[in-house]
């Protein structure tokens, strides 16, 4: 497990190991030139510019198989394409490594484009509505036990939005809304109640 890390709670279920050395199949865009230097064509990519093209990898792809299906693989190969480090550049890729993909941030300083690290992640969500014909209640659950996925937006109160794939296991790249911290808001007629469980790391990418 790396540094900088920021974990929460324990969960001890686990998912199958993931393949992290399968190659993807869908070409990842190519950095371009930026800046004074474009004609050299030897800049480094700037923050900004590898996060605008880390996410738009990831949206481009929506509904696609990216390489193996791993949710590692949608991240190696949206950064590696961005001109960021990926997780071998920070320490040996075995199949359930707790991966490091760059600076380690907080949730606080959490952008689009950063890279979420999870193990034994999940949150349970509950909703409770009054009305004049009595109560309902929705509940909605989801699990990640090693998972890595791209964040697109951060949406305040904990909830982050973020593009990942096989999660469930087989699925394709998609976008999904996650939490990161408990909350507990009450009103007259709506309740909401979210908790988390397991542990993440927050990554900022680094410019290779």
């Amino acid at each position: 497990m790396g540094t900088g890390a920021f974990p929460i709670g324990i969960d001890d279920n686990a998912r199958d190991p993931i393949d992290a050395g399968t190659s993807a199949l869908l070409p990842a865009p190519e950095p371009g030139p930026i800046g004074l230097d474009a004609k050299s064509g030897n800049a480094k990519p700037t923050a900004a510019s590898m996060a605008d093209s880390i996410v738009g990898y990831a949206r481009n792809h929506r509904g696609a198989r990216v390489g193996n299906g791993e949710c590692f693989t949608l991240a190696d190969t949206a950064l590696r394409g961005a001109g960021a480090k990926s997780a071998a550049d920070f320490g040996k890729v075995t199949a359930n490594a707790d991966y490091e993909w760059g600076t380690a941030v907080t949730l606080a300083d959490l952008k689009p484009g950063d890279i979420i690290q999870l193990r034994n992640y999940s949150y349970e969500r509950v909703d409770v509505t009054k009305d004049d014909r009595g109560t309902t209640t929705d509940e909605h659950a989801e699990d990640r036990p090693h998972h890595t996925a791209i964040v697109q937006s951060v949406d305040g109160d904990g909830a982050v939005t973020v593009w990942e794939q096989n999660a469930p296991a087989g699925s394709p790249v998609t976008r999904t809304q996650l939490f990161f911290t408990d909350r507990n808001t009450t009103g007259d007629r709506h309740s909401t109640k979210i908790t988390v469980k397991g542990q993440f790391w927050f990554y900022r990418p680094e410019s290779r």
